[in-house]
C-alpha cells in the first residue's frame, strides 16, 4: 500500500498499486494542476481521477471517495483485475 498526505488532510491511498509515493504524489500535483481541479479535493471527480491514473501507469484502477477514521477525506485507488 502505498500513501501520501495533501496539506488539508485528504489522503490518496493505493491499494495493490504498484507505485512509489513520489510518483503517487507527482501523479496528484499534476492532475490538480491539468484538470483545474485545485487542492479542493471534494470538486475531483472520481471518474477522471481514475482515468489520469489508468493513463499515466497503465493501470486499470477504481477510485473510492472514503472518509477516514480520522475525518478525513480519503480517496482509495484500487486495482482492477485485468
Amino acid at each position: 500500500m502505498v500513501s501520501w498526505r495533501m496539506p488539508d488532510g485528504t489522503e490518496i491511498v493505493g491499494v495493490g498499486v504498484e507505485v512509489e509515493t513520489e510518483r503517487l504524489r507527482e501523479f496528484v500535483m499534476r492532475f490538480m494542476s491539468a484538470e483545474g481541479a485545485g487542492w479542493n479535493a471534494t470538486q475531483w471527480s472520481e471518474t477522471l481521477f481514475g482515468s489520469a491514473f489508468e493513463e499515466r501507469f497503465g493501470v486499470k484502477v477504481q477510485i473510492h471517495r472514503e472518509a477516514g477514521p480520522d475525518g478525513h477525506r480519503v480517496f482509495a485507488i484500487r486495482t482492477l483485475p485485468g
